[in-house]
């Protein structure tokens, strides 16, 4: 592996954060929403778009059907709350723990933190070989 090569590795590891992170907002952010299902992010190791098998990818944004058995009005007859199966203006409230979501983002933050610092001491390597070099 080339050391350019951890650049590969920590900015798959970047990206794969932050799209953790944004489904961790909108769980957050919709967490009183009445038939909002929760999103879940999936990873698997490598980059398929690159052919290596080093880093990580998203390999999966569910949509996962949680509800809490509560139920709020959402609006009354309109034809989508007929075709979600809402009846009588009702609609389900998921079932999203404020708690967990924050300790996901938490570790999602620490592991963002993790891949900058790979990135910052891969970059000091890079320069100290250079200052050797010259």
């Amino acid at each position: 592996m080339a050391i350019y090569g951890a650049f590969d590795i920590s900015g798959s590891g970047l990206l794969a954060q932050r799209t953790r992170m944004d489904a961790i907002s909108a769980n957050l952010a919709n967490r009183n929403t009445p038939g909002f299902e929760l999103i879940q992010v999936d990873f698997a190791p490598g980059d398929p778009a690159r052919g290596s098998d080093l880093g990580v990818h998203v390999s999966a944004i569910d949509r996962v059907p949680v509800f809490n058995g509560r139920f709020a009005t959402v609006g009354h007859g309109s034809e989508a709350d007929l075709a979600d199966g809402i009846a009588d203006g009702l609609g389900p409230m998921p079932d999203i723990s404020y708690e967990r979501a924050m300790v996901d983002g938490i570790e999602a933050l620490r592991a963002y933190e993790a891949n900058i610092q790979a990135i910052d001491t891969t970059r000091s390597m890079i320069d100290s070989a250079i200052r050797v070099l010259a």
